[in-house]
């Protein structure tokens, strides 16, 4: 199942695909302008970037395997954002994961 983790107040909250919650976007200028979460989608409609704090790591897990060898989330780091996709009112998370690095 995919999930995201946004920060909040320095914690974190999952976001799933049908959970309220909002989800910073990085504007052109390089502001964080929050808004409402709509979920994952396969479409992009306007490319954006998500500022999010966890992706769930699901390449990585081996459903056949009864442990788990890679922890169940991928922290990214403070230039690494989410490929998300915006329709004016909603921000999704593509799927699958693409990071985006911001290299200065």
């Amino acid at each position: 199942m995919y999930s995201i983790q946004v920060r909040v107040n320095h914690r974190l909250l999952t976001l799933d695909q049908d959970q309220r919650g909002s989800v910073g976007i990085i504007m052109r200028g390089g502001d964080i302008e929050y808004f409402y979460w709509g979920g994952f989608t396969l479409h992009t409609l306007r490319r954006v970037k998500l500022k999010v704090a966890a992706v769930t790591n699901e390449q990585l897990r081996n459903p056949r395997a009864g442990y788990r060898l890679q922890p169940p989330w991928m922290f990214l780091d403070a230039n690494e954002y989410l490929l998300g996709s915006f329709d004016g009112a909603l921000a999704y998370a593509v799927i699958p994961f693409t990071i985006l690095r911001n290299d200065v």
